[in-house]
Formats: structure tokens, C-alpha cells, sequence
């Protein structure tokens, strides 16, 4: 017999193993939803008056958010859950999640959010207690203390199916979902589910989504604050609104976003003289001798643009990826430009250009968002994909609320594959003893300790006042 096979000669498989518990490094995340009040206040909101449904629908929504989390990619991986069941309870089944969320309409939705927003705001109080406090943003060693940072961006969906929204825009055909992140603690604040042929350049929609999710923020989170986004954000009434603050002069808002390089643009440009430009700082806040920066604002028309914006022009190297894209300038010169718009008075471009840069950030948030379903709308119909997609804002608050109250060192960064490798799908087995459980984890894996500091962390929060 070979000895690369011998492993298996005396072993034999059967079904008489008890009280297994297969996702155990679940329990702590279910554990939060309710110690935050997210169980509960889900299960108000969506009371339907004179319907008593066998399944809670607070407690469905949080299930299939842990499932989520597990690697489910449709309604039908909430059944992933009944590993657990020994001591969650036997989750709802897939028909039942199916007319959770068919019901989940405009009105459902709003309260939903609501519910977020208040829980969120307890779940602010916790991180601004724990070691190292509230996640400020640092750009080249420096910290924006007082500062809130989100990143609005789109990303398309494509599907080949005939779902309701579905339709063709410029990656193919699909739906185009605009989606805000606090870049702060990795929150999905927004995901707003929109057709596929839905603008980039829509401030109406940028408006909205934004005062949505800043609604989504404690108060305090919400007066100064730095709105982040590509190109597409880059219009008149958009960052008009920004710099109103929203209406309300209390507020300090800050933009940086991508501009629009039109025939102004580069004809600006080409005034610029060899002796203006700035070197730009690498990764380790070092000069580069490859990349420059200049300030062009004073040299464009910026009628029609809100008072105090900024134009900045990053210049570097041509990319082989990007020759085909370059303008007839780049190519006589052979550099490749880069502008963003920013209404932040008096910074060095340097720091300018690496805040700016940092907004790459939000494609971390679309990855992990991707890797947690985001691709994957599960129904034909637009309002129940939608009612998916909060549903997916829910799983990856939870993930990044246990990451920054109950866990440490690289988990706590952890993307989710690597969540559920190292935490999540530790098995465990169910112990009764003096009127008590005790689920018991094999101490040879790593990760069961790191299920049992999760769950203490966990148990050691205050309750919501």
C-alpha cells in the first residue's frame, strides 16, 4: 500500500456523531446583532399589524446576513444556517426568506434604515471607547482627527438574465448600483440598486445616496466631513450641495473628486511652464522624480462652478495599460494627467494629490461587497434585489462591527474569505451540564480561540440605553 494513501486503510465514515456544531465562529456574530439591538429593532420595524408569521422577520433578516457571511450567494444558502441550529435555532427556510423580503418595500426600507442609523449610532459610542478609539484616516502619516471620510462609487452588475432593471450600459448589460462607504470604519452606509443604464454623471442620484447615508451617522460624524469620488462625482450641483454643506452652515464639508478634462483643461495645461510642477510624494511620503503636480485653478473657466474649487493635475509615466486611452497632448508629451477638484483651502498639493489617491479605498468596499453577493442579485424582480442589497449592507456591517469590537491583530482586517477561514467555520460540539450549555471547541485549531475572544468581547458590551 502506498504511504500516500495509507492515511485512510483504518478510517470509516458514519452518522452517528451529537450536538455537532459545524459554523460555531457564527454564534459571536448573531450575538452581536442582538447585544447592538439590531435584532430586535429589525423585528419592530417590520411587524406587520395582524399577521403573526412563525418566523420573526427581524430574526430571518439577521440570519440570512449570517449566512451571507458563510458564503450563501442566494436565498437558498440560508439553510447554511441549520449548522448552527443546535444553538440558534432552526433557521427560516429559503420560501420564507423569499416573502421576507418581497414585503421589504419603500416604507419597509426607510424604517429599515432607520433601525441602522440608531443602532449604528450605539455601535459609534463602542469604537469611540475601545483601545485606540474612532478609525481616523491617515494620508502620509498625517491623521484627519474630527474628520469623516466617504467614498461614493458605482460599479456594474452584470447579468445575462431578463431581471427587472437589467439593461445595457458601457461594461455590457446588467444593473449599475451606487454605493457609500465610511472609509473610516469600512461601514456599507448606502446600497442603492439602480438600472443598468443609470448615469455616472447623475447628481440627483449622488445627492440623494449621499444624504442618505450621512443619515446613517451619529450626528457628531456628520458636520465635518470629506466626500471622496472618481470622476463621475465631478458636477456642478453636486459639489454645489457639498459645499453648502447640505443647506446647513454648521457643517463643514470637503470634496475631492476626480475633474473633467475637457478642451479648457488642455489648453491650460500647455500654458504650464517646466518650472511649476511639484514632485509627488510615493507611498512612503518620499519625492518622486517620476510623477509632478501643479495647480492650474487660476488658468481655467470656472463659471458655474461653486466658489473656493481647487484644480490640481497629477502627471506620471505612461502606463502601457492606458496607451490606447491617451489625448493627443499625453502622447506629445509622454506623460499621463490626472486632475482632481477639491474646495480644501490652503493644504500642499502633495497632500492634496495623496488624499485624493486614497479614495481607491472604496474598491476594497466594492471587492469585499462583490465577495459577499453583491454580484449575484438572486430575484427577477427590481424591489426584491434591492430588499437583497440592504440585506447585503447588513452582513457587511456586521462583519466590519465584530472586526472593530471583538477581534485583534490581522482578523481584524481580514477580508471575507479569510473571516470565515480563521473565525467563522470553526466546527464546535454542544455540551449540557447543570442546567447549562457550554459549546466546546478544539483548542489544537488557532481559530477556536479566536472564537471564545469574540464571544467574550461580545458579551462584555453594554446594552443600548
Amino acid at each position: 500500500m502506498s504511504k500516500r494513501t495509507e492515511w485512510a486503510d483504518d478510517l470509516s465514515l458514519s452518522t452517528k456523531g451529537k450536538k455537532l456544531v459545524g459554523k460555531a465562529g457564527i454564534v459571536p456574530v448573531r450575538r452581536l446583532a442582538d447585544k447592538v439591538g439590531l435584532t430586535d429593532g429589525l423585528g419592530e420595524a417590520l411587524v406587520r399589524r395582524g399577521f403573526h408569521p412563525v418566523h420573526d422577520r427581524g430574526t430571518v433578516l439577521i440570519s440570512a446576513a449570517c449566512a451571507v457571511l458563510l458564503g450563501a450567494r442566494s436565498m437558498a444558502g440560508i439553510d447554511l444556517m441549520r449548522q448552527a441550529s443546535l444553538i440558534l435555532g432552526r433557521p427560516a427556510s429559503a420560501s420564507t426568506l423569499w416573502r421576507t423580503l418581497e414585503a421589504i418595500g419603500p416604507v419597509q426600507l426607510t424604517k429599515i434604515a432607520s433601525v441602522r442609523a440608531r443602532v449604528r449610532g450605539h455601535v459609534h459610542q463602542l469604537i469611540d471607547l475601545r483601545p485606540g478609539g474612532f478609525p481616523w484616516i491617515k494620508v502620509n502619516g498625517r491623521e484627519l482627527t474630527g474628520i469623516t471620510v466617504v467614498d461614493l462609487d458605482a460599479s456594474v452588475i452584470q447579468t445575462h438574465s431578463d431581471k427587472e432593471g437589467a439593461e445595457a450600459n458601457f461594461k455590457g448589460y446588467g444593473h449599475h448600483p451606487l454605493l457609500m462607504f465610511c472609509d473610516n470604519t469600512e461601514e456599507l452606509l448606502v446600497n442603492r440598486l439602480r438600472p443598468g443604464s443609470a448615469g455616472s454623471n447623475t447628481a440627483d442620484d449622488h445627492i440623494s445616496v449621499s444624504t442618505e447615508g450621512l443619515r446613517q451617522l451619529p450626528t457628531r460624524r456628520r458636520r465635518h466631513v470629506l466626500f471622496r469620488t472618481d470622476g463621475a462625482g465631478a458636477t456642478m450641483e453636486f459639489l454645489a450641495w457639498i459645499t453648502s454643506g447640505g443647506g446647513n452652515a454648521r457643517n463643514r464639508w470637503e470634496y475631492s473628486v476626480g475633474h473633467t478634462r475637457d478642451d479648457d483643461f488642455w489648453k491650460a495645461l500647455a500654458k504650464v511652464p517646466a518650472t511649476a510642477w511639484t514632485p509627488a510624494l510615493d507611498a512612503k511620503g518620499q519625492p518622486r522624480q517620476d510623477a509632478a503636480l501643479v495647480e492650474i485653478t487660476d488658468m481655467l473657466d470656472l463659471k458655474g462652478w461653486p466658489p473656493g474649487m481647487r484644480v490640481i493635475v497629477r502627471r506620471e509615466p505612461v502606463h502601457p495599460k492606458y496607451e490606447r486611452e491617451l489625448k493627443p497632448y499625453e502622447k506629445k508629451t509622454d506623460f499621463r494627467y490626472q486632475a482632481i477638484a477639491t474646495n480644501t483651502p490652503g493644504e500642499q498639493l502633495q497632500f492634496l494629490d495623496a488624499r485624493a489617491r486614497s479614495h481607491t479605498h472604496v474598491e476594497a468596499g466594492i471587492r469585499r461587497s462583490k465577495a459577499l453577493s453583491l454580484n449575484l442579485m438572486p430575484s427577477k424582480y427590481f424591489a426584491l434585489n434591492q430588499a437583497w442589497c440592504t440585506l447585503l449592507a447588513l452582513a457587511v456591517d456586521l462583519a466590519r462591527w465584530l472586526q472593530l469590537l471583538a477581534t485583534t491583530g490581522k482578523l481584524a482586517r481580514a477580508e471575507p474569505a479569510g473571516l470565515r477561514a480563521q473565525l467563522l467555520d470553526v466546527p464546535a460540539k454542544l455540551a449540557d451540564h447543570a442546567r447549562r450549555r457550554e459549546l466546546k471547541l478544539d483548542p489544537a485549531w488557532p481559530a477556536s480561540a479566536r472564537v471564545v475572544e469574540a464571544w467574550d468581547a461580545v458579551q462584555d458590551l453594554p446594552d443600548p440605553d
